[in-house]
Formats: structure tokens, sequence, C-alpha cells
């Protein structure tokens, strides 16, 4: 039975066996049963088996959503080697960069690559003494009856974090570790077999594969995975309505670009049981609106997590109505089973609702970054806890509140301030699409100071009067929230703020591009012209 899991390995062997005939999952309209999905990963695990990978040898998954995703990711687990997806998009510079950082040898590339594209691919591999293979590759392979054994303790996969502090670090994640985390969401968010996943988040990041796709797997629950696209929200909104999705999941910033760029009355969402909001800062607005928008009642609910923690930390119960504090911070709920948390400052533990930083313990934990005893040092704390680089505290009744990234939050005269405050306030002016606030310090007496920027929607076809009422604005609307006036306010152009892959906001490169003028040489500034 399911708890009885040891592997993801073995829980795929006991899906192939038990429910065979049943759909795993359907992509772009096409099904794909158990009995298919373990035979074509035991297929692609020959094949490479057949190539010599050898236990433990990373190889790279440059795959975008799809099936081949899957064979690919179970197939090098099922050969013994280590998993490693990427951001298939990212560059090919930047593939390379990550084959070094994890000593791989083999990249996957789609097999639907344009032919001169793949040419070019394999001959900058070749030179680097890496191979480029695809999935379609393994179609002739021949069976392999002798699958070396997968024990719990085996790295299943590396997550890369999102390298957003520009130092991206491979957290080793073991089948044991995945499978606790799989148990604690499923308990503390209540999921059950009966459940309908649609999804649009990239499986090659960690909401996106553990929970959206390993969950179900684990519980043999219907599953429909859609392309990432953050351009078109669409088909995530269509697709809800059309299989009657019970349970979806999405960082803030997608909920938002529904409210922005969808019409509520085209699309029925009321089959939602969950509507989870995580992977970066929750805003209640969004929460509000959203649930209103669409006819819904506490359906949108709050959670946290990381990667070195598997991914799930803490989330509200289904239909439980959101709790703000008086600073407009969305808590994220109660701690799944078995995790423990405390808040730290100085060393010291901290009491309820004093700010510190999230030391999380839970058997669901990485046992640290690969290759990296550096960033490994920093990482942990003592007895089992590792420090999460998140600030947030406890109120009385347990509940946790994340008040902002340790690196990103900004220190004036001597008061914590979050981006993310200052940020709900801008996002909300007409014209705005996205923005960022930043602590810059440049040496004087008065110490770091605010720095807020923001993109414009069209913001090149307006005039200078125009943008000159957008920023007075700005001024206005963060006077009025903070009680002071930032020391500058920029308009850029549009996509000039950098984001990660799954789009959190990167605000040390912003501060570094803001600086070494960047930005100003790019003419990335609207206004002002000085």
């Amino acid at each position: 039975m399911p708890k009885d899991f040891t592997t993801l390995i073995e829980m795929l062997a006991f899906r192939a066996e038990f429910s065979a005939k049943k759909v795993a999952f359907t992509f772009e309209e096409k099904s794909v049963s158990f009995a298919e999905l373990w035979q074509d990963i035991n297929l692609f695990g020959s094949f490479l088996l057949a190539r010599g990978l050898k236990r433990g040898e990373r190889v790279l998954v440059a795959l975008p959503n799809s099936a081949e995703f899957f064979l690919a990711f179970y197939g090098i687990q099922r050969a013994g080697g280590i998993a490693v997806p990427l951001f298939p998009e990212a560059g090919v510079a930047r593939i390379f960069s990550f084959a070094k950082l994890c000593d791989a040898k083999t990249i996957i590339a789609p097999s639907n690559l344009p032919e001169k594209e793949l040419i070019c691919f394999r001959q900058l591999a070749e030179k680097k003494n890496i191979s480029i293979i695809s999935v379609k590759d393994s179609e002739k392979s021949i069976f392999n009856e002798k699958f070396p054994e997968i024990k719990p303790d085996d790295i299943s996969f590396l997550q890369y974090t999102s390298g957003s502090t520009g130092n991206p670090k491979g957290v080793m994640l073991t089948h044991a570790n995945l499978l606790m985390n799989i148990r604690q969401m499923i308990a503390g968010m209540e999921i059950t077999a009966n459940e309908i996943f649609v999804s649009w988040l990239p499986v090659y990041h960690d909401m996106g594969l553990i929970l959206k796709t390993m969950v179900p797997f684990y519980l043999a629950a219907e599953s429909h995975l859609l392309p990432t696209s953050l351009r078109n929200i669409h088909p995530w909104l269509a697709a809800i309505q059309k299989y009657k999705a019970t349970f979806t999941a999405a960082p803030d910033f997608a909920y938002r670009l529904s409210l922005r760029h969808a019409a509520p009355h085209k699309y029925d969402l009321s089959t939602l049981r969950v509507a989870l909001n995580a992977a970066e800062p929750v805003r209640a607005k969004t929460i509000t609106n959203f649930e209103k928008a669409f006819g819904l009642k506490n359906v949108m609910v709050a959670g946290y997590g990381l990667a070195e923690a598997t991914v799930g930390v803490s989330m509200w119960k289904p239909g439980t109505p959101n709790r703000v504090d008086s600073r407009g911070q969305v808590s994220v709920g109660a701690l799944f089973p078995d995790v423990d948390l405390l808040i730290v400052s100085d060393q010291k533990i901290q009491s309820p609702n004093e700010v510190g930083e999230i030391a999380i313990r839970s058997k669901a934990n990485s046992q640290g970054y690969f290759n990296n005893l550096d960033e490994n040092a920093k990482l942990f704390w003592k007895n089992g806890y590792f420090l999460s680089g998140d600030l947030g505290y406890i109120d009385e009744d347990g509940y946790l509140y994340i008040v902002g990234r340790k690196k990103n939050i900004i220190k004036r005269a001597g008061v914590t301030i979050s981006p993310r405050e200052i940020e709900e306030v801008v996002d909300a002016i007409s014209h705005i699409r996205f923005s960022a606030a930043i602590g810059v310090d440049k040496g004087g007496i008065e110490g770091e100071q605010v720095f807020v920027f923001a993109e414009i929607r069209d913001g090149e076809m307006m005039s200078e009067d125009n943008l000159h009422e957008i920023a007075v604005e700005m001024t206005s609307s963060f006077y009025n929230h903070m009680g002071f006036r930032p020391a500058r306010v920029y308009l850029l152009k549009a996509h000039s703020i950098p984001l990660t892959h799954n789009g959190k906001i990167q605000h040390l490169l912003l501060k570094e591009n803001y600086l070494n003028r960047n930005l100003r040489e790019e003419n990335l500034i609207l206004y002002p012209e000085y």
C-alpha cells in the first residue's frame, strides 16, 4: 500500500502493477497509463545502462513540461543515476554551467529540438566531453533485466535553487526525503485519491514536480499537466473548468495575472477545493480579489516551502479563512506533520510574535548542497535544524508568517522593512505592471535608503508629464502607507526587473544592475532622465 513505499521507483512499479490501466497523467489531451509510463521508464533506463551510466552519475534533464520529462527523470533513477532537472530555455551557456557544477557528462535535450540547433548543441558539448541525447534515441533499446537496486537514502535528484542570489546550489533530495514530504503534504493539505489536479507549473521545479506530479502518482489521483507559459494564463483557467479540477497551485503573481488578463465570467472555477498560493510572498489582496472575481470562498490558501525541506513546510487547512496581521502579512498556516520550526536571532530562540530567521527540522530535510561545503556550513544550525534564509515569526496560536528573505530586507534608520510590503502598495497603482523595492547605502550618514523601481505598461508611449504623474502617485502612496518618502523612484520599461525562471524578483541582481549603471546604459529607465 502507499504508506509502505520506500523509493519513487517502488511507487511507480506498484502503480504499474495495481493501477496499470489507470491514467497516470494527461498532457496536451494525450493520456498515459501507469503501465505505459513504467514500460517507457524501463526502456529509457535500459538505454542509459547500455550507454554505461554509472551509479550516482548526474544527468541533466533540459526538458519542458511533457511526457518525455517523466521518462527521462525516472529513467535516470531507474538506472541508478541522479536526475538534474533544469529550465530548458535557460540558454546553452547556462546549461553547460550547470553541467560543470554537478559534473554531469550527459544532457537530455527535447526530441523535437530542430536539427540545426541539435547539431550546434552537440558540437559544443563534444568540446566539453559531454553527450547530448534525447528520449527518442531510446526507442529501439533492448530491455535490461538487471536494474540496480535503489535504496531510500539514494539521491533521487538535485534541485538547483533559482540562483536569485547569484549562487545556484544543488539541493540533494533522497527518495526518503521525497516520500516523507509527499506524506506530510497529503496529510497537511487533506489530499485524497479523489482529487483532480490541474497544473501549469514547470515540472523542472520543486512545487510543480513534487506537489503537482509526485503526489498524484503516489495516490493514483487524476492529474492534468499543461505546458508552462507565463505569457498566457488562459489555458490554465480553461483546464480547471474543463476537467472540473479540485486542486491547483501557483505563485501569487500567476493569480494576479489571472485578474489582470482573464475575464472571470468566462471561467467556472467552482469545482476548486484548493487553490494553493505559495512559492513567493502571498498578498492578502490577491486572495480577496481572486476569490471575489471568480465567485469563490475560502478556496485560496497560503502555503510556505523551500527546496531544502524538499518543498512543503506549512499551509492552512482547505476551507480555512486566511489570517492577516496588522502589517498586511498573510499567515502561511500551521506546520505539516512531523515538521519542527524555530525562529532564531543571534543564535537565540525567539518568543511568539518576534521576528527572526526560520529554522526547520524534518525528515524531509535535505542533507545539503551537492559539492558545496562552504554553503553547507552556512545552512545547518544545530540539533538537526537548518537555517532557511527567510525571516518570519510564529503568532501566539502557532501560525507562521513570512516577513521576507534575510538578504533582501531593507534596514532604514534601524527599522526592518520587507520589500513585499512596499511592492504590494506600488503594484496597485494604475499603469504599473510590476515593481521592486531595494535598500541602497551610498555611504552617507543617512545609511540604507529605499529605492523603488516600477515597470510601466506602454511607458514608452507616454509623455514625460504622464510619467511624472505616475512617479508622484507612487511617492504619495508609499508615503501614506510607510509614513516616509522613498529616496528614489524609477520608472522602467517592461521586463527590466530581473526575475528567476519561476517568477521571483531578483532583488540583489536589480541592485547590482542599478549600482553598476546597467539600467541606465541599457536604456531601461523611462523616468527620470538623471
